[in-house]
């Protein structure tokens, strides 16, 4: 099998590991086919200092490993200094404003049949790059949406990546480029078509069938699916990140006003993607996932249980990212997200409060 070269863009944790995941496949060469996209000269100068390394590790310090790899902080050229074209590109980012500009920087080097794999892309991603990239470029590369839940991940130094455990494979699916005229069973048939005939999919499907670090695993589903999933983790971060902002955790169970709120969300919710995306109500499985009793029960138990989780220290940003996503949808399609509004601006409003005394000297 000729390795193809891969590209990979961003700070987020998992595109670490998927770096090293990729890099340990048994058909790389001594020197990975895989290139780092460095921010700038000085961080490439810094990791070169560092042995051209990035370096993963189990947080209880069980395993750890490291990899060396190519890199570079500019678009790659040929020695005339035309502009090189890039056919595989991973991008992992913290934040959802990165993803864009990250992207911009390397746009030239895009071209229609490139494959981009956007690893856990925020809510919102996927609108800016069509309205800030793809339109500009007047088409749309072959978009890939990885999935992937590490626990405890963070980077303890700038090129090295802990984590606790994968907590199931990296789902990755194909992001069709128009949703207006999307089948679901002709979504399964190209997942299964794209599976043995592109070369990043085989190349990441690769990882199923070896020994690496993680054992991450890949798997490849619909689209249809994956959004489906994505929506009702973002139903219930809408719902859990503003209320753990203004309620306290005790007494949040025995709280009749509370679940009234929460209802009130997960209607608003449920039923501005039924306006916004009907292509999902095609899914088999759509009225049983987006369903409001069940989504009111998911939300209500996660509550509960937030003191043990990352929704318990909420912050602007995540409601900005969570609940203003709904708001975009909403306005983009002239719909009420009366309830949302009220709580977003409620929540935000308190947080401001708690960061403004945080600062005060009269409070300290």
């Amino acid at each position: 099998m000729n390795v193809p070269r891969v590209y990979a863009l961003g700070n987020a944790p998992l595109n670490y590991l998927v770096c090293h995941e990729i890099a340990s496949l048994s058909v790389q060469p001594r020197v990975p086919e895989l290139v780092l996209l460095l921010q700038d000269q000085r961080k490439l100068n810094r990791f070169l200092e560092n042995e051209s390394k990035l370096y993963v590790r189990r947080q209880d310090n069980s395993r750890s490993s490291s990899k060396q790899y190519m890199a570079s902080c500019s678009p790659p050229k040929y020695a005339s200094g035309e502009i090189a074209k890039i056919d595989n590109l991973i991008i992992g980012e913290t934040r959802s404003p990165a993803f864009v500009n990250a992207l911009k920087k390397y746009s030239e080097c895009i071209h229609n049949d490139t494959n981009v794999l956007l690893l856990n892309p925020g809510f919102g991603v996927m609108e800016q790059l069509e309205q800030s990239v793809w339109e500009q470029k007047g088409f749309v590369p072959n978009i890939f949406m990885g999935l992937a839940d590490l626990e405890q991940s963070f980077l303890p130094s700038e090129f090295a990546m802990q984590y606790s455990r994968v907590r199931q494979p990296l789902q990755i699916c194909s992001v069709p480029k128009a949703n207006i005229s999307y089948d679901y069973q002709q979504d399964k048939h190209n997942t299964q078509v794209l599976e043995g005939t592109n070369n990043l999919l085989r190349l990441m499907k690769m990882l199923d069938r070896e020994n690496t670090f993680s054992n991450i695993g890949v798997a490849t589903r619909p689209y249809g699916d994956l959004l489906l999933r994505r929506y009702e983790e973002l139903i219930i971060a809408s719902c859990i990140k503003p209320l753990t902002a203004l309620y306290p955790e005790k007494g949040v169970s025995e709280n009749t006003s509370l679940l009234q709120i929460i209802r009130s969300l997960v209607r608003e919710f449920t039923r501005i993607i039924k306006a916004t995306d009907p292509h999902l109500q095609h899914i088999p499985h759509f009225e049983s996932i987006i369903d409001e009793e069940r989504l009111f029960v998911l939300v209500s138990r996660n509550l509960k249980k937030r003191s043990r989780s990352a929704f318990s220290k909420p912050t602007i940003r995540d409601i900005n990212q969570y609940n203003g996503y709904f708001m975009m949808k909403a306005k983009a399609s002239g719909l009420w997200c009366q309830s949302n509004s009220f709580i977003m601006k409620c929540a935000k409003a308190k947080l401001e409060l708690q960061q403004k005394n945080a600062t005060d000297f009269r409070y300290l």
